[in-house]
């Protein structure tokens, strides 16, 4: 089991030792009868309109005084995710992103998605 005192706090912490931190968050509170793909998939759009919530009606430019507002919001929205993986038994995530990644590439070739030569498909 992952406790949080044992996590490296470094970008070294892998995606799986975090995964299994909020596993055993959940667990431990018994909350994974309320972790359904559906309520976690609205807590993560709820979460995301927490972080948007920072930056309403300002300019593109703006960076929050209290970045720690918005860290905390990117923070919920990763352990949502995080639970969404876990509750839909995703053998890595990691793999998910590489998977995804690969498409956009293709999807978004550097000769046509680069700076302004961007166009619509």
């Amino acid at each position: 089991m992952v406790e949080k005192d044992s996590l490296k706090k470094t970008d070294e912490t892998t995606i799986a030792e975090l995964r299994e931190l909020v596993s055993n968050f959940v667990h431990e509170r018994n909350w994974e009868q309320y972790h359904t793909p559906k309520s976690l998939s609205e807590a993560i759009s709820i979460e995301s309109a927490e972080l948007l919530e920072n930056f309403l009606f300002q300019p593109d430019s703006y960076l929050p005084a209290d970045i720690e507002k918005v860290t905390d919001e990117m923070a919920d929205i990763f352990v949502y995710l995080m639970s969404l993986a876990n509750t839909l038994q995703l053998k890595s995530f990691s793999e998910e992103v590489y998977r995804k990644m690969i498409k956009n590439r293709q999807k978004y070739p550097i000769e046509k998605f680069s700076g302004n030569n961007y166009s619509k498909q």
